[in-house]
């Protein structure tokens, strides 16, 4: 039977239908009566939007990401499932740029008449902020209404993808994206180096952390690899410091930007003077600068080394190479018995270009992709899950179990931080080679915490 042509309307038009329907609504609405509201059902319409896909009509719908590794197999495994469920839908993977280059170019991208109609729209000012105030993002808040994503995720998690309507703030306003999981930075650690220097993380404070790293370089291994050729790995390195020695009303308030805030101050300069004490000691692979981060985990792989300082991203790249010995520890606090905290948040969300025409189909390929249909795909791609009412089962790699009882721990303490280079639109450009010359020994400490606190203001005046 012969496909029929379905009309297809562009995002712009359902918002400027949706505020119209709302005007005539309340102007005409009889006053006398009161209508209870209802559940919407799957077939049901809230405020002009909807959860039916067409079968009668082929779509197909661009998705633009940086993701690498595990979280790109993750991604592509659940938008096969999605064509299964939907055979005529296809779901087109625009995987060209990597992390580096995807955020100078994803305003130019999403501008553009072949805008990808949903794409990966880190939080922040780096990304999201620009994208929301050149109205290039659809706001999300009648779908999460839809589809009840606030019952999922709870306020806390979606604040993270909320920008003000103008781009001006962070953390409130309109829902611009929805996250697939969770990230972290913790400690990835070599079994057989471990046991012949008779170490057993996790480590209980920073003295017992750093006594082995120094073991570690005593007995010829490298204490801590690192591939930071692209710049933008060590920041992980540096943030998770300063997840312990600052509190994190004091971190928070840097990064979203908080008047009074002060990245010169104590807790993050003490975090920094340590990370050059580190490289200055050849703690940290004296070659990590010439190194990218893939040649970072192939040298950690080789098993010369016995940490490695990243994230969850990382994870089916060290299962793959290292199999069962490689484990995962959390970063461990300044002082025994203090908070679980580390380097965090959400992942990158997705959002839905403002100009797609398949506003509704996004929307739920995003739901699918987020949901409890798919949680176990995320959490095989190395995704820490967000939906705390799903059962995900035991992982056959010991590391992946371990990561996820740390991540458990930190969400219950509250304790993720989020990312630096999220404070404001050129920070990652004045952080990351900051921090390359740091382990360069071509500037301090004292300078690199002056000179992201000027970005820091100028950024925001």
């Amino acid at each position: 039977m012969p496909k029929t042509k379905l009309r297809r309307w562009r995002a712009s038009q359902i918002w400027t239908g949706i505020a119209l329907t709302a005007l005539v609504v309340s102007g005409c609405a009889p006053t006398s009566e009161t209508v209870e509201p209802t559940t919407p059902t799957e077939s049901e319409e809230v405020a002009g939007i909807s959860k039916e896909v067409p079968s009668d009509v082929d779509i197909t719908l661009t998705l633009a990401t940086w993701e690498v590794g595990g979280l790109n197999e993750s991604i592509k495994t659940i938008a096969e499932a999605y064509e299964s469920k939907h055979p005529n839908v296809d779901i087109v993977i625009d995987d060209s740029l990597g992390f580096g280059d995807y955020g100078s170019a994803i305003k130019l991208k999403m501008s553009g008449d072949d805008a990808p109609d949903i794409a990966q729209v880190g939080q922040g000012y780096t990304m999201m902020g620009p994208l929301v105030e050149a109205s290039l993002l659809a706001p999300l808040d009648d779908y999460a209404e839809l589809y009840g994503w606030s019952d999922r995720f709870g306020p806390g998690l979606l604040d993270q993808s909320r920008f003000e309507a103008d781009g001006s703030k962070f953390g409130t306003g309109d829902l611009y994206g929805l996250a697939k999981g969770g990230n972290m930075v913790g400690i990835f650690f070599n079994r057989e180096i471990m046991a012949d220097l008779g170490l057993t993380p996790p480590f209980a404070d920073w003295a017992s952390f750093s006594a082995a790293l120094e073991a570690a370089q005593g007995a010829g291994y490298i204490p801590m690899a690192l591939g930071n050729s692209e710049q933008w790995p060590a920041n992980h390195t540096l943030s998770i410091l300063m997840s312990q020695t600052c509190d994190n009303a004091t971190m928070l308030g840097w990064i979203f930007g908080n008047e009074g805030s002060d990245f010169t101050s104590d807790c993050f300069l003490q975090a920094t003077q340590t990370m050059e004490t580190w490289a200055d000691s050849s703690l940290i692979d004296p070659a990590a600068n010439s190194l990218t981060f893939e040649d970072g985990i192939n040298r950690f792989a080789e098993g010369n080394s016995a940490f490695f300082v990243t994230g969850n991203w990382a994870l089916p790249t060290m299962v793959e190479k290292m199999g069962e010995s490689v484990g995962f520890a959390g970063f461990p606090p300044v002082e025994a018995g203090g908070p679980a905290r580390a380097t965090g948040a959400t992942t990158s969300p997705f959002g839905i270009s403002a100009t797609t025409e398949w506003p509704d189909v996004a929307a739920n390929f995003i739901d699918f992709m987020t949901g409890p249909e798919t949680a176990d795909l995320r959490a095989n791609g190395g995704y820490a899950p967000l939906l705390t009412d799903v059962e995900i089962a035991a992982a056959d790699a010991t590391v992946i179990n371990e990561y996820n009882a740390v991540w458990k721990e930190v969400i219950a303490q509250d304790g993720l931080t989020l990312f630096l280079d999220w404070s404001t639109v050129g920070m990652g450009a004045v952080l990351f080679p900051g921090i390359q010359e740091l382990i360069a020994d071509q500037t301090d400490a004292a300078t690199l915490v002056e000179v992201v606190q000027a970005e820091w203001v100028a950024g925001r005046s």
